[in-house]
């Protein structure tokens, strides 16, 4: 039997394919991320309510993300959403996320990889450990950092975005700032 569809709805169907392979995705990636932070939990010191990772940054995530990041602020309370909106008419590059409202995210559930993985230290391509900003602040990893160098076997795996994505058509990657630019133009 042939299908006819116009291209919207063939659109629509690989977009829903797409995002609910990205969520299935999400899923198991967190299962990884949840034993990653247990193995190190010695050396995490995040706690609700701590934004230090969120107060400032670049914040890069892929098309599919943004796309993922936008249902979530979709599904927020409208009183949320305005303070959202305001966050965004004031939103410099590198300054405080706009979804991070009262010290916590927003859009917890549909945050990016950057900020699912911030609170690890991890190895990328070029062997150089990646270690969270707060290290600066006496928190994640303080107990074995030293004048750039982590005492501790940090996890073996890239956890930066277009490693983690390498299996997606997850289109550009661009700071937050630069995504919002573009969407509010």
């Amino acid at each position: 039997m042939l299908l006819k569809a116009s291209g919207q709805d063939l659109e629509a169907n690989v977009n829903f394919i797409m995002n609910q392979n990205y969520k299935d995705f999400l899923k198991n990636f967190d299962l990884k991320l949840e034993n990653y932070f247990n193995s190190h939990k010695k050396h995490i010191h995040c706690i609700i309510g701590c934004s230090s990772c969120c107060e400032k940054g670049d914040y890069p995530l892929s098309q599919i993300e943004l796309e993922y990041v936008m249902q979530g602020y979709i599904k927020l309370d409208n009183d949320i959403k305005k303070m959202v909106q305001n966050n965004i008419k004031s939103f410099t590059r590198g300054e405080k996320c706009p979804f991070l409202i009262q010290n916590q995210c927003s859009i917890y559930p549909y945050r990016p990889i950057v900020c699912r993985v911030h609170g690890l230290a991890y190895l990328c391509n070029d062997n150089k450990v990646k270690v969270p900003y707060c290290v600066n602040f006496n928190k994640n990893y303080s107990d074995c950092y030293n004048n750039g160098e982590i005492t501790i076997n940090p996890v073996l795996e890239n956890l930066d975005t277009p490693n983690v994505l390498k299996d997606f058509d997850y289109g550009e990657i661009r700071n937050l700032y630069d995504w919002i630019k573009i969407k509010t133009l």
